[in-house]
């Protein structure tokens, strides 16, 4: 890469940084105008980390949902597929399965 090359790639990356830090302005400040109508409105606003939605209770695992081992299996085969071996993800446990011929 030759010096001329260089600089305009420089210059095509600060372009680019520029236009970019303008979008986060013009989003910092849409934000801060959504949160001045939630006030506005009567409604109450606390900062967060961004991920939440809705209440702490939407969140709280109900056991009888997990009816199945939602972790996916894995199935392994030290001899080629003569033997074949089924665990799921996270477990060192394995158990072997019977191959059913075609």
């Amino acid at each position: 890469m030759d010096k001329q090359m260089y600089k305009q790639l420089v210059a095509e990356y600060m372009r680019r940084e520029a236009k970019l830090k303008q979008q986060v302005l013009e989003l910092t400040m849409e934000n801060a105008e959504l949160k001045d109508m939630v006030l506005d409105s009567g409604g109450t606003y606390a900062e967060t980390d961004g991920y939440e939605v809705g209440s702490p209770s939407d969140y709280k695992e109900d056991p009888q949902l997990n009816l199945f081992d939602e972790r996916p299996m894995i199935y392994e085969s030290p001899d080629g597929g003569k033997t074949i071996y089924g665990r799921r993800a996270g477990d060192s446990v394995r158990e072997q399965f019977n191959r059913e011929c075609d």
